[in-house]
Formats: structure tokens, sequence, C-alpha cells
């Protein structure tokens, strides 16, 4: 629930020049905060950090402070969440690119007005669940709440395709398309005009 968690934090630079060393990504996600000692190699996990927490394993939602992935353009940071298991994030806001590039991970970023009573009922690991087609996020108290996905993001999200899956997805539309546009305006296309 920290505000302003950069990606830095997320995705350490010096731990992405130096994966070579048999450990994932994801084994540095949060480094600063997740270790004793801010040390991923050396350190032990800090039993404050809510990561760390048993209680909180195999969670699939996280729950973050304001301003959450703000900083570079690190596509590694989403990633690394990814890699720890999380499919939706939910915030009162995220940094811009780092809230697009969720979505090429397959993490859903949800953004709310107000989370400070969602994290209250997650304490322990109680479960949330989603319905991503009816955009809704129901709280453990069984509330009900709403939020807004890009129509394209969700139909990505839903085929389980980034960007570049959606755009093959309509393959189809794509040829007709260009078969008509080389006959409206063969000087675009290479090797079509004598």
């Amino acid at each position: 629930m920290k505000p302003n968690i950069d990606t830095d934090v997320i995705t350490p630079m010096n731990r992405l020049t130096a994966l070579g060393n048999g450990r994932s990504i994801s084994h540095y996600a949060f480094e600063p905060l997740r270790y004793i000692d801010g040390d991923g190699d050396t350190g032990s996990p800090d039993p404050a950090f809510a990561l760390n927490d048993p209680a909180y394993a195999g969670a699939q939602i996280m729950i973050c402070g304001a301003n959450f992935g703000c900083g570079s353009s690190r596509e590694s940071a989403p990633a690394a969440i990814a890699e720890l298991g999380f499919r939706c994030l939910v915030g009162t806001g995220f940094g811009d690119i780092f809230f697009n590039n969720c979505f090429q991970q397959g993490i859903l970023p949800i953004v709310l007005a107000n989370v400070d009573d969602l994290a209250t009922e997650c304490v322990g690991g109680k479960e949330f669940s989603l319905d991503l087609e009816a955009q809704t996020l129901t709280t453990p108290s069984q509330t009900t709440l709403t939020f807004e996905v890009n129509a394209l993001k969700k139909d990505g999200l839903l085929l389980g395709v980034d960007d570049l899956g959606l755009i093959l997805s309509r393959h189809a539309e794509i040829d007709a398309f260009e078969a008509l546009d080389r006959g409206r305006r063969p000087w675009i296309y290479p090797g079509t005009i004598d």
C-alpha cells in the first residue's frame, strides 16, 4: 500500500543486467522491500513485507498504493509481477506506461477511487473474486464493485493474447482490407506497379 512504488523498486536495474545467475526476475521483484538489507542474494525474506506472508501465498490480486508502477517504462516490472502469479492489480492509479505494459503481460490493472477498505478486507488472505466479462470485483464481504477497462484490452485478456495477438486474430479482415486497398492505391505496395 506504499505510494509511488516505481519500476526500479519492482525490478531493480542492476538485476536486469545480471539475470544470467540462474535466478528469474521474480526472485528480485520488490527486492529493496522484500528482503532484509534489500539484497535478494544474501538477505532473508523480510517477514514484514506482505508478499512474504504465507497468508497471501498464491494470491492473484494485488492491492497497490497510489501511483504504483511510476518511473521508467520498464516492461520487466509487470513481467516480474506476472511471474509471481498476479493476474490483477487494484489501485487508485498507476504509472501510464506501466498500466499499458500490464496488459501485454496478461495482468488486468483496475483503477478505483479508494482501495483502503479493500486492503483492510484482504488482511489474512481473504479471497476476492473477479469477473472480467462483467467488469466486477467482489470483495470477501460480498460487496460488488464495478470497474472500467478498454474494450480491446479486455478482449486481449479474455483471449489470452497481447496487442500483436489481437491483431493476428483479425488476420482475415486485414487480408480483405489489403486486397481492396491494393486495387485503390497500388502505388503504395511494392511490386504492384510495373
